[in-house]
């Protein structure tokens, strides 16, 4: 990262095993460059990496977000061969430009590749309102009813046929807020609304491997809102949304930005930011057709020994479960969970607080470590990624087997405009299971794993 003498930044030295890790967004501040946000979308050996370019903000009125001045836009790189080499070109996915209106910016990309098809899903927040100023009233007249949604934060959706080399975008707003809006809810009162602000979780949405009704496996995603993280789904590859569990159900109310990931099973499983760690909770179906089941009560994992722990900090990151055989050569699955570790001071900066990116680790031996959000939220080890200020990250399993590991690392502060605001460079690293796991599990593609793996008691 190229600095100013007047930007707050720190340093620390490097393991040699950081040497391995490639910058493909560096933030520049003599030229007023910077990223945020990573996301990543795998189909075959092509990896996609996706970030906010936040260059265009020129006062951080919501710390850099949607609905700072300026424009923010999504742009992405692209890797043929596993993240080995990476093409230098920056695509332009969704262009903030003008000053008012859905395009003044987009940012935090959702991501997902459908595994047939090859079409490719992204969701974003887009618009010129934050997430913390949106709001939602009603018109009615006794006669009518409808949502204005003029000071709401907007939802952007964007479709790729053709590998990520273009894309087609549109505004979906009122789809998505409307999920909540139910007859039920309205009867409370017409003056409000039960979401009034949301946006989706930035990262990777989720396709199941099990559950398939028409053309598409189902997706599933989750809603950062002021009810807390709300998981919805799509049959139709982000066509029509669904509120999983209804649209009262509420798996994680105090729970922030979140990610979802598939049991061996087909239950959804929830890990939700928290301050000090993570919230988990899983939802199992009694019909999946028709989308119906219960969620369980929500777990903290905040524990230094065999928990989550994120000390002294709260902070995105990604849930991934992948198939793997033990040193015995068993079947069974090893779920991973990247986050900031932080720091055991209590310091005062977002920055410093974020820091020590890491993998959590954990092998599921059989149904019964996921039986119950209590059982998954414990016996975790920790990897450690980077000893540097480190904030969001994400990951999927490229087609080596491997682990493609995209994050924000080497964080600073700038100053913009009235406030300062957090940037990093955009890096990318690729582990094998066996790294993360000290040697004792290797990554699995043999096609019966599943049927093996529930067969143990």
């Amino acid at each position: 990262m190229k600095l100013l003498a007047t930007i707050i930044c720190g340093f620390a030295a490097l393991s040699a095993s950081m040497q391995a890790q490639t910058v493909l967004f560096e933030s520049d501040t003599a030229n007023h460059v910077f990223y945020r946000i990573p996301a990543l979308l795998a189909h075959g050996k092509t990896l996609i990496y996706f970030t906010d370019d936040r260059s265009g903000v020129t006062d951080a009125t919501a710390w850099g977000d949607i609905g700072s001045v300026g424009n923010i836009s999504i742009v992405a790189r692209r890797s043929t061969d596993c993240g080995n080499t990476w093409q230098p070109a920056v695509q332009m996915v969704a262009e903030g430009k003008g000053n008012k209106g859905f395009d003044v910016g987009h940012g935090d990309a959702a991501v997902v590749c459908d595994r047939e098809s090859g079409r490719m899903l992204l969701m974003c927040a887009s618009g010129t309102v934050s997430y913390g100023r949106s709001t939602v009233s009603v018109n009615a007249d006794g006669s009518s009813y409808a949502l204005d949604l003029s000071n709401a934060q907007k939802v952007g959706r964007y479709y790729s046929t053709d590998g990520g080399y273009t894309w087609q975008g549109e505004e979906v707003t009122p789809e998505i807020y409307s999920l909540y809006d139910t007859p039920s809810a309205q009867t409370q009162g017409l003056n409000k609304v039960p979401v009034y602000r949301l946006f989706f979780a930035s990262g990777r949405i989720c396709q199941s491997s099990l559950v398939k009704h028409g053309s598409y496996y189902r997706i599933y995603s989750v809603l950062t809102t002021n009810r807390g993280s709300l998981v919805v789904y799509s049959d139709d590859f982000g066509g029509k949304w669904h509120p999983l569990g209804g649209s009262d159900a509420c798996p994680a109310p105090q729970g922030d930005e979140a990610k979802i990931e598939e049991l061996p099973d087909g239950s959804v499983l929830l890990s939700c930011r928290m301050f000090g760690g993570r919230y988990f909770n899983i939802f199992r179906y009694t019909d999946t057709a028709s989308a119906q089941g219960e969620w369980a009560n929500p777990v903290a994992s905040t524990s230094l020994d065999g928990g989550t722990a994120t000390q002294n900090n709260a902070c995105n990151g990604e849930i991934l479960i992948v198939p793997a055989r033990d040193s015995k050569g068993n079947a069974v699955y090893v779920a991973l969970q990247s986050t900031p570790f932080g720091s055991a001071e209590p310091l005062e900066s977002n920055i410093d607080r974020r820091c020590n990116v890491s993998v959590y680790w954990k092998v599921l031996n059989s149904a019964a470590d996921f039986a119950r959000p209590e059982a998954f939220a414990t016996g975790w080890t920790r990897f450690a990624v980077t000893d540097r200020r480190s904030a969001y990250s994400t990951m999927v399993v490229d087609a080596n087997g491997n682990i493609a590991f995209a994050y924000e690392d080497n964080g600073c502060m700038l100053r913009l405009g009235s406030q300062h605001t957090d940037i990093y460079d955009i890096t990318f690293r690729t582990f094998s299971l066996k790294e993360i796991t000290g040697g004792e599990c290797v990554y699995s593609k043999n096609k019966t794993h599943r049927a093996n793996f529930l067969k143990r008691r």
